[in-house]
């Protein structure tokens, strides 16, 4: 099942929220006949496979689909719910991010918790209607601003084979979300030994395995949160923890309040608020 909600049509920018759950419906090839798009995850994540190369859009990275490109989009958690917010840029927008400069079909950008924060409390501000469409469009242009200061250049999936073996690792640990896979199954399912399965796939993330897994854990439970999740105990669970205070101890580590707290910060923030945090 596939729900649509566009959420901001402004001069340069339309919002769309995807939340797709299984059964999945409309999910496949896009013949590429539309504006270059970017995708922020907030819950889940989806793959999207341009020619070889296979870009995961999850909670920590977001994937920049250039205009006129073909794409196929799969699922790599087939039983789970994934929710993105799809953000299609129109030219003009392009050249004030600087972003006609990117010379691949694809590329991705990596982000921390404290963006993916941002990116949730922009979706909540954004539905809840409490600001006008050129608010929405400003705290985009400050979100895109800091997003790519934060990466520099974009990176590109460089090595094929090194890159198809981390996008398997990537499926494997987001497919399977609760479990604690070990490295030596990552690698057998990757195609390659251990040790090089931990160097390539840092190379190619900027991060570990455990890192990988702990911030998509994350990234998913943030979602919860913004939806009003009262239950902490199940919530940990489902997303992988091992229990309440494990999730607890991640989100004060990473992001320095509890789930707790950050559930009351979601319920109360604005577009307005955003916008002066980020300036």
């Amino acid at each position: 099942m596939s729900i649509m909600q566009n959420v901001l049509h402004s001069a340069h920018f339309d919002v769309v929220s995807h939340v797709c759950r299984h059964p999945r419906v409309d999910c496949g090839y896009t013949q590429g006949n539309e504006p270059t798009r970017i995708l922020f995850t907030r819950r889940g994540s989806f793959a999207m496979h341009v020619g070889s190369q296979t870009y995961v859009a999850r909670p920590g990275q977001a994937v920049l689909i250039r205009r006129f490109v073909e794409y196929r989009v799969s699922h790599p958690d087939r039983q789970g719910c994934d929710c993105c917010t799809d953000v299609l840029l129109d030219e003009e927008a392009l050249d004030m991010l600087d972003l006609e400069r990117v010379p691949s079909a694809a590329c991705v950008f990596s982000h921390d918790m404290d963006f993916q924060v941002s990116h949730v409390e922009l979706m909540l501000g954004l539905r809840r209607g409490d600001a006008s469409a050129t608010d929405g469009e400003d705290v985009l242009y400050d979100l895109f601003d800091r997003l790519i200061q934060a990466n520099g250049q974009p990176r590109r999936r460089y090595q094929p084979l090194a890159a198809r073996q981390v996008a398997r690792a990537e499926e494997a640990i987001i497919g399977h979300a609760g479990e604690n896979i070990s490295v030596q199954a990552l690698a057998g399912i990757a195609g390659c030994s251990p040790f090089h399965l931990c160097r390539i796939f840092r190379q190619h993330t900027g991060q570990s395995l455990r890192q990988f897994r702990v911030q998509h854990r994350l990234g998913n439970a943030l979602d919860r949160l913004a939806e009003g999740e009262d239950d902490l105990a199940s919530l940990a669970c489902d997303v992988g923890f091992n229990s309440h205070s494990h999730m607890t101890d991640a989100f004060r580590q990473t992001l320095g309040r509890s789930p707790r707290q950050l559930r009351e910060e979601l319920r109360q923030v604005t577009l307005k608020q955003l916008r002066s945090r980020l300036d």
